[in-house]
């Protein structure tokens, strides 16, 4: 069992931040199943926890001086993945949202359930030698983020503190998986299409993409990459709202750790940001990790 079961980098930045809950864009858009590369199409169960610090300054509405704030978003995801057929898969995540926004004079914290997310997996390609030393796979997605999460109208200065955002959302992705004995190279993509919500209202469309290597040891690896995650301009009656604070880019590097007993995979990873220009670059990624916990079953 333990030389079938691969090593692999597991919701590294997996379960995309699908709402308007980040200043400038999710540190974490990427493609859902990572686990799936290396693990096959197997029925599993999780827990994955990620946490992001965000600083901004930008000049006060009224009066003289810059106005400084922090930003804390925490979400834990229930996850689960469901083996279909040889090729198909079905993958549900179901985020948890604490969020809170701390200004010089005021703190505003909005919790609660998130739009969960239901994908369907193909597996285009699934290949590897007799010795299993050798493996190719290549996965594409698609599936809907179901607007259940509360969510506020796009006036509200605390929007992108909720965990919802009353839209259906077409969510699309892609992976490949190639491993050589020990080494592992994963390369994701995601690409998040906004609907509309009640208030005439689109959050900017979400792209992300990932790159990283892995060296697997006999009961624990180690892997490292970069991800670089875009939140387009959102909407509002058909106009775009050129001042989101939504909006942005950011290009960061990743290291991580994942350890494996029987069929438990714990992982962790920390972001390094690159490059960034979120908020109209009033707004800066400081702290972002990720843990995961994760149950294969035969």
């Amino acid at each position: 069992m333990k030389k079938r079961i691969l090593f692999f980098v597991y919701l590294v930045v997996s379960h995309a931040a699908l709402s308007c809950d980040v200043c400038g864009c999710g540190a974490f858009n990427s493609t859902q199943g990572l686990g799936t590369l290396a693990q096959g199409n197997r029925t599993s169960i999780g827990l994955n926890y990620q946490y992001r610090l965000y600083k901004s300054k930008h000049p006060k509405v009224f009066g003289n001086g810059i106005e400084h704030s922090t930003d804390y978003f925490q979400r834990l995801d229930v996850l689960g993945q469901l083996r279909l057929s040889k090729r198909w898969q079905l993958q549900l995540s179901v985020p948890i949202s604490f969020n809170t926004h701390i200004a010089e004079d005021t703190t505003s914290r909005k919790n609660g359930l998130g739009d969960p997310i239901l994908m369907v997996n193909f597996f285009l390609f699934n290949k590897q030698d007799s010795l299993q030393t050798r493996m190719f796979r290549w996965i594409v997605g698609a599936g809907v983020k179901n607007p259940i999460g509360k969510f506020t109208h796009p006036n509200d200065v605390d929007l992108y503190l909720y965990p919802g955002t009353g839209t259906f959302d077409a969510v699309f992705q892609n992976s490949f998986f190639l491993q050589k004995r020990k080494w592992s190279l994963v390369q994701t993509s995601q690409y998040v299409l906004r609907g509309e919500n009640k208030y005439k209202y689109i959050p900017g469309s979400l792209f992300s993409a990932s790159l990283f290597a892995q060296y697997k040891f006999r009961t624990w690896g180690i892997y490292a990459g970069a991800q670089y995650s875009w939140s387009g301009v959102d909407y509002l009656n058909r106009k775009a709202v050129s001042s989101s604070p939504t909006q942005g880019k950011i290009l960061t590097g990743i290291i991580g750790a994942s350890i494996q007993w029987k069929d438990w995979v714990l992982q962790g990873n920390y972001h390094i940001p690159i490059a960034q220009q979120l908020g109209e670059g009033n707004s800066h990624q400081k702290t972002a990790f990720s843990i995961s916990l994760n149950y294969f079953f035969n």
